[in-house]
């Protein structure tokens, strides 16, 4: 344990061996029970912990949907047992890090479920990204149709997708005058993407895009 806090501290600079366990450790959104399970550990922990605080309103409420704070926040953080280096941005909402969720979308879904949404009144948000040849073939559609009922089957409370080309969003970034018009959405709400700060815009690329035959991580 020590080895691993004297890690975090530095930033894993001087522990590439224990940055690389770290990275290949299970992870939520595979629909690993054990990775899902300490998700939904400590989910319950944060609702217990503000259902804990009084106003004169009555009793706190929790919910998981940060509209990007993730990023800001993020800077504010240091290195995480995940493998998340120091200043990157946290997860978005009950969404997986960008590139961590390896399974494809249906391991997603099992488990986003695994987390106790009942206790979350003010909502959670799951963010996916697919890629825009999924609307363009009948085995595609038929896959979304899938996901959709998967995730009502599931009970997941809140989903919202990206249909958008990974290469553009990076020429985007890189020719906003040429981009003007390309919209997104982003945590609970649709924007230009020219004109998110480049944090955010980093964010939205790193997502994974759940494509037909898997993921590709941005």
């Amino acid at each position: 344990m020590k080895q691993l806090l004297d890690a975090l501290a530095g930033d894993f600079q001087d522990a590439p061996e224990i940055l690389k366990a770290c990275k290949e450790a299970p992870k939520y959104g595979n629909d690993d029970p054990r990775a899902d399970g300490l998700a939904a550990e400590l989910f319950a922990y944060i609702a217990d912990e503000i259902e804990s605080y009084r106003s004169k309103f009555g009793v706190m409420t929790p919910g998981i949907l940060p509209v990007s704070g993730n990023t800001p926040f993020g800077v504010e953080v240091g290195a995480l047992p995940s493998g998340r280096r120091a200043g990157k941005p946290l997860a978005d909402g009950v969404s997986p890090n960008g590139g961590t969720d390896t399974n494809g979308p249906t391991a997603v879904l099992k488990s986003v479920a695994n987390i106790p949404h009942d206790r979350f009144v003010q909502g959670t948000l799951l963010n996916m990204k697919l890629d825009p040849q999924m609307i363009n073939s009948e085995n595609g559609i038929n896959q979304i149709m899938a996901l959709l009922k998967s995730l009502c089957t599931l009970g997941v409370y809140h989903v919202q997708f990206n249909v958008v080309d990974q290469k553009k969003l990076i020429e985007a970034q890189a020719h906003p005058e040429d981009y003007r018009s390309l919209l997104v959405r982003v945590a609970g709400y649709t924007a230009f993407f020219v004109e998110l700060g480049k944090e955010v815009q980093d964010d939205i690329i790193a997502r994974t895009v759940q494509t037909e035959n898997g993921v590709s991580c941005g």
